[in-house]
């Protein structure tokens, strides 16, 4: 047999084998493959544009523009010469450098001189990308230049003509714009001068004469002395031409329709007047209460606030029944003439009015703030009639107005208005509106009741019972019960009375009599509203103890400590007067 000892020797060597065993050692997981991990870093922020801009002092609007791109931006920031220039927030699109601050900051000192300018954009991990702009402005070596308008042709009398001349210029200074013409006098003319800043010139050419050539030129120069002009030739015709007139379409409506009218739209060089004649095929005066006669127009002077022409119209409201057409007459101051003719048939109301009526009413007995409305529509009212219940309630000529009834106050049950409506042609139109009035089922209120005892002699006081009642159809009695002993027995004797109203709206009062110290008195009011049930409210018994109220004083030995007190006090008063005296 082995030792312990030997034991262990053994297993720990067997153990020392496994571990360092080359078996051990070599054996591998064959199924587990290790792949290197790769992390994707973002590329920083890009920004592309031009190294060198150069411009003309002076010049307006001009920018660097730069293309630049990240997916994470955050800002950018501009210099100028080392200096800050101008920033902001960065959401990833293009960015614009405005040179308009180089002006602003008063950072030219002459010309020419150049600037160094480094854009940078920054995304959100801190990368930047910069890029160097060389700015140079140099002197104004451009001429001013005019974009050359049209010549100009129209009719005399016309208006609203104009030559625009649009320039491009760094450092306008001064303009000038003569006129040449055939005229016999005032054959070269000095229109206008003066300096000049904007980047367009506008002059009205309006009201030349017909067969005479014009010849407008333009001259400007620059704070530099260089120098352009322009010339526009204007020609202006005899008006030859007919006025310009619309034609619109025929008209038809019903008879009483209202906001129709006949609109030409019209132009002419030279306006004169016009006129409006008006045929009647066919005239029926018997129906409407219109008396407006269809007459015809005539006016003697005609003329334009706006070059495009203006517009023409006559009304149709309170014309008859009946088919017309009106004739518009154009005449310029050369006697040439248009004429347009539209037709108007007026045909007959073949309808009843129209009555849109609030829907049936019903409300509790005692209710208020209920009414019906009837909005009606027609052309040609004539008369109204409105009956409750069979009898009229009102009626007379009817002027195409709307109606609101008040049906509060009813008596209890079903009441039928009856709304009738007729036009001048004929035609009726009727509407029922049932009104329900139903049983009051609101018993009278009745709280705040108040005992009040006021002291009548020694041992007794008087009771009054005040209570606040109230009901929406008015109170017709409310009566108070009372008595001294138990209520609910057969013995229990008691007396009832009217309440009387008191100062106080909704508040009354009874006088209940006189009753001795400690007596109990019960009590109790029941009120009757004014309803077709007449519902009465009686609320229950309530008690009430008779109080002392009346001064009872010290008891007799007090009263008789405090005489002798004083007869004492009187008697030593008397031996000290006499004292005194001697």
């Amino acid at each position: 047999m082995l030792s312990s000892n030997h034991r262990r020797f053994i297993f720990a060597l067997m153990l020392a084998f496994i571990v360092l065993s080359p078996c051990v050692i070599s054996v591998s997981n064959t199924n587990f493959s290790i792949t290197p991990t790769t992390t994707m870093e973002l590329a920083a922020p890009t920004i592309t544009g031009l190294t060198f801009y150069e411009y003309e002092n002076g010049s307006v609007g001009e920018t660097l523009e730069y293309d630049a791109f990240d997916a994470d931006p955050k800002n950018y920031s501009v210099t100028i010469d080392g200096s800050d220039y101008d920033s902001g927030f960065w959401d990833g699109d293009s960015i614009t450098v405005y040179l308009v601050y180089l002006y602003t900051r008063d950072l030219i000192d002459s010309i020419p001189q150049e600037f160094t300018f480094v854009v940078t954009v920054f995304n959100q991990a801190e990368e930047s990308a910069s890029i160097t702009t060389t700015v140079s402005i140099i002197q104004d070596v451009t001429g001013p230049i005019i974009e050359q308008p049209a010549n100009i042709t129209y009719e005399e009398g016309s208006f609203g003509n104009e030559i625009q001349w649009n320039i491009t210029e760094s450092n306008p200074d001064f303009y000038n714009i003569s006129r040449q013409s055939n005229e016999p006098t005032s054959n070269f003319t000095v229109m206008e001068t003066g300096s000049w800043s904007d980047k367009e010139i506008v002059i009205n050419v309006d009201g030349l004469n017909a067969s005479r050539w014009y010849f407008y030129t333009l001259f400007v120069n620059d704070t530099s002395g260089r120098n352009a002009s322009s010339s526009v030739n204007v020609t202006v015709l005899i008006d030859g031409t007919n006025p310009a007139i619309s034609s619109p379409d025929d008209i038809a409506f019903e008879f009483g329709d209202t906001g129709f009218e006949v609109l030409w739209e019209a132009y002419d060089s030279n306006p004169k007047n016009y006129s409006i004649d008006v045929i009647i095929h066919f005239n029926d005066t018997l129906y409407g209460n219109y008396s407006i006669p269809i007459s015809n127009v005539s006016q003697p002077v005609w003329t334009f606030v706006d070059p495009d022409g203006g517009d023409i119209s006559i009304s149709l409201n309170d014309i008859h029944l009946g088919n017309y057409t009106f004739v518009f007459t154009a005449f310029d101051i050369f006697n040439q003439t248009t004429s347009d003719s539209v037709y108007v048939r007026i045909y007959p109301d073949i309808r009843a009015p129209i009555i849109d009526a609030a829907e049936d009413v019903e409300y509790e007995e005692g209710y208020t703030g209920y009414n019906i409305t009837f909005n009606i529509e027609e052309n040609n009212p004539l008369f109204y009639n409105l009956t409750l219940d069979g009898t009229v309630l009102m009626n007379g000529t009817w002027r195409g107005e709307n109606f609101t009834i008040d049906v509060d106050g009813l008596d209890v049950g079903i009441h039928d208005y009856n709304m009738t409506l007729g036009d001048f042609f004929g035609f009726n139109a009727s509407v029922i509106i049932h009104v329900e009035v139903t049983i009051d089922i609101h018993f009278p209120l009745i709280k705040e009741v108040y005992v009040l005892q006021s002291l009548t002699s020694q041992t007794t006081n008087n009771l009054t019972v005040q209570a606040y009642v109230w009901d929406l159809n008015m109170i017709t009695d409310i009566t108070i019960e009372w008595g001294v002993g138990d209520p609910e027995s057969d013995t229990f004797e008691s007396e009832t009375s009217s309440m009387t109203s008191s100062e106080i709206t909704d508040f009354f009062a009874a006088d209940l009599g006189e009753y001795s110290y400690g007596v109990v008195v019960w009590f109790r009011i029941s009120a009757t509203d004014n309803s077709s049930q007449q519902n009465t409210e009686l609320i229950e018994w309530t008690n009430v103890t008779v109080t002392l109220m009346s001064y009872q004083g010290f008891p007799t030995f007090v009263y008789g400590i405090i005489g002798l007190l004083g007869g004492l006090s009187l008697v030593v008063f008397i031996v000290l007067y006499y004292k005194s005296k001697k």
